[in-house]
């Protein structure tokens, strides 16, 4: 939980469409560890086999026109705040996937990219939650995965046009695709742009001391106006070199600029009884730039119709971030001390080289399935933070006290070998990985010292499942993930976004291990079906963000100092009312506990998050959907966010003769002008309440055009490259936030 204003805040709907990694229908069938037993019904919207959830963006008309971060809270096991944190079962945790790679750009600037990639965008989200050996060990909670592309069969083009205009941004887009013989192409263009109805956000935090009833309450306010506009495209092909080799080949691009139009920071002290002692409000400005390239190639080779192939990839990543703040002093009152004019601008490019080599090898008439693997990824991430001092915009120099030049080098080595069998209505799956990591941080300037560290991490699976019916099945299954410390997190610049308030990294942090286990059993058939399970998680020496008050200044930073567990009981329900009719329940009940130590904190609660969705074709061939859903409060290591709740409707309808035109009607959150979000936390003996207030509501319009003769993309190598390996611990610095 965030308890004061941060980065994220400042343009916080700025980004980039995130179609920057090369095309895959989905994460490949190959590294997954159970077939998929699906709800039996017509285009399902869910499909679920207990280790993956499938979301089908587009037979779901409600999410046409939205951006992708509303469309993602209606998706089983994430859940979005008031800060649009998303969680994946409960956990911040996961790595994100496009098309069934890791675009470290997006890594960090999640909240940015899917505030501003139009939900058209992704035909369907697929969520891992237990990945097996072949998958990096990286994600505690599992992973996010954005299907953007479909896959094609036959010779031939089609195409689509979409466009869409909301409350929320304007957005257009086109895709293409032939294939021709052995060869296949696709390429594709995206746009967005808010600048036409700016976003608002507002943000406030109240400061406390408890041990002190006489001392003063610190009261920081924060608004702003935010635009952004993105472009983005890329380029994706492969070719047949023979009956049983392939080669396929991506390259994309994006480019993202953000502003602050306006905004101001206010900062206020005051009596208990409510006279005020200080006052400081200061303008902001600012801009953000998002830049990221991706390339790779893979080259499949098939021995035999038996299914055993070789596959060699090469990924290459180049990503770009800066973040530029100007604060000008207005008004002060009460001794407050503040300079005119301050600048913060951090910067950071990331350079990323991966190669890897996979082997499948199926036997015993496909009743037996051996993998192996060994991949090897090299990092270069160099960040940059300066803050500048002066008495105006056009006067100011160098705060050498708060600057920070630093290069993080990751070199990762993994191997990984696992087994799959099916013995009558029994099946198992054991894997395991082993990863060597050498990563440090070499500080170019100041006084921290340069340090090395290597890490080795042995990574287990294992699931054993019964089928009573092709449809019905119980399944038991344990998965160790880990987690280390990102650049953000390990990056010791201080942040002032107000004189009180302060935040750092740690460059002392670690990995964390988490080890779950489930029991789920599955039930799906025509009309109704669903599954319901029990699920336990166990993290020790968890990376655990915690705030500490130092003189009058109250700081965040990260430390391993948590040991994380929780017990849920989760269920998924999908009904074939009548035909026409289909409506889906998921809801998850969770206890959680957390414990550090130096300092000492303990706390824990109960959460209950739930949504429904309900799918109706109406006369005239018209669509409705209708959805909501509710998250209860829930509680981290100093306190609590308090609950949300979601709804919204979409109608759509086929036009021309072959029904190739479809114009939807979406909107949400339309009963009241905004949403209010609330955190508490308490930490040495003060209390901080956080309050966001979200004007999420929206209404829009789309249209989406689909020409040629081809249904389905690009052939593609069963087996490609997806470093999600480093990881999410909130906020991003050095050029991410």
């Amino acid at each position: 939980m965030k308890t004061f204003i941060t980065s994220s805040l400042l343009l916080a709907s700025a980004g980039a469409l995130a179609q920057t990694t090369a095309p895959l229908d989905t994460v490949p069938e190959t590294t997954t560890d159970l077939e998929d037993f699906v709800i039996v019904a017509s285009k399902p919207v869910v499909q679920s086999d207990g280790a993956k959830l499938t979301y089908n963006m587009e037979e779901d008309p409600s999410s046409k026109g939205n951006t992708l971060m509303d469309a993602l809270k209606k998706v089983p096991m994430l859940s979005v705040d008031g800060e649009d944190n998303i969680r994946l079962n409960g956990q911040s945790s996961f790595k994100i996937y496009v098309n069934g790679k890791e675009d470290p750009s997006l890594t960090a600037n999640y909240k940015n990219v899917f505030k501003a990639m139009p939900s058209e965008a992704v035909v369907k989200v697929e969520v891992i939650t237990e990945p097996g050996a072949k998958y990096d060990a990286e994600g505690t909670a599992g992973i996010i995965n954005l299907i953007t592309l479909t896959k094609n069969t036959t010779d031939g083009y089609s195409g689509t046009l979409s466009a869409s205009f909301s409350k929320q941004q304007a957005s257009a887009s086109a895709y293409g695709r032939m294939r021709k013989g052995n060869l296949a192409l696709s390429a594709n263009i995206d746009y967005a742009d808010n600048s036409a109805i700016k976003q608002k956000n507002k943000g406030e935090v109240l400061m406390e001391n408890l041990n002190d009833p006489e001392s003063p309450v610190i009261r920081n306010n924060q608004m702003q106006y935010i635009s952004f506009r993105y472009v983005g495209g890329g380029l994706h092909l492969s070719y047949d070199l023979s009956p049983k080799d392939l080669l396929t080949a991506d390259a994309t691009i994006y480019g993202v600029k953000g502003k602050a139009l306006e905004g101001s920071f206010m900062s206020a002290s005051t009596e208990q009884r409510g006279q005020l002692l200080s006052f400081l409000k200061r303008r902001l400005g600012g801009y953000l730039a998002n830049t990221g390239i991706n390339a790779g190639a893979a080259w499949q080779h098939q021995f035999d119709d038996e299914g055993e192939k070789l596959i060699f990839s090469y990924l290459y990543n180049y990503g770009y971030n800066k973040l530029d703040i100007n604060f000008t002093r207005d008004e002060e009152f009460g001794g407050i001390s503040s300079v005119p004019f301050e600048r913060d601008a951090t910067s950071g490019k990331e350079h990323e080289h991966t190669a890897q080599l996979d082997y499948i090898n199926p036997f015993g008439g496909d009743r037996h399935t051996l993998e192996a693997g060994a991949k090897g990824v090299w990092r270069r991430n160099h960040a940059l933070s300066i803050q500048y001092l002066g008495n105006s915009e056009s006067s100011y120099a160098e705060n050498p006290d708060n600057y920070s030049d630093l290069t993080q080098k990751q070199d990762i080595y993994a191997l990984y070998a696992s087994y799959t069998g099916n013995f009558g209505p029994f099946k198992g799956v054991a894997g395991v990985r082993y990863e060597h990591t050498r990563m440090g941080i070499d500080y170019h300037r100041g006084s921290y010292t340069d340090f090395m560290t290597n890490l080795n991490d042995v990574v287990p699976n294992a699931a054993l499942t019964y089928l009573f019916t092709p449809a019905s099945n119980i399944r038991l299954a344990y998965q160790m993930r880990i987690r280390r410390p990102s650049l953000s997190a390990i990056n010791p610049f201080v942040m002032n976004f107000n004189t009180n308030q302060v935040q750092q990294g740690n460059p002392d942090l670690t990995s964390e291990k988490a080890n779950k286990l489930t029991l789920q059993y599955s039930n799906f058939g025509s009309v109704f079906g669903g599954n319901i399970g029990l699920e336990y998680s166990l993290k020790d020496n968890a990376i655990t963000a915690y705030t500490f008050m130092k003189g009058d200044v109250l700081y965040q930073t990260y430390a391993n100092i948590g040991k994380e567990q929780y017990f849920a009981v989760k269920g998924y329900v999908s009904w074939s009312i009548i035909p026409g009719m289909q409506l889906t329940l998921n809801g998850r009940l969770q206890k959680d506990w957390f414990k550090s130590k130096s300092p000492d904190y303990s706390n824990s609660g109960w959460s209950l998050d739930y949504g429904a969705n309900l799918n109706y074709k109406l006369p005239a061939d018209i669509k409705l959907n209708l959805y909501g859903g509710q998250k209860t409060r829930s509680y981290d290591l100093q306190g609590y966010n308090n609950g949300w709740y979601y709804y919204g409707l979409g109608l759509s309808r086929e036009f021309l003769k072959k029904k190739t035109l479809t114009v939807t009607l979406s909107a949400s959150n339309f009963l009241q002008d905004s949403m209010q979000y609330r955190g508490v936390s308490t930490a040495d003996g003060v209390r901080t309440t956080s309050i966001w207030t979200n004007y999420n509501w929206n209404v829009g319009i789309s249209a989406s055009w689909n020409f040629g003769s081809l249904k389905s993309d690009v052939k593609r190598a069963s087996a490609k490259i997806s470093n999600d390996d480093k990881a999410e611990t909130g906020n991003k610095k050095g050029g991410a936030f």
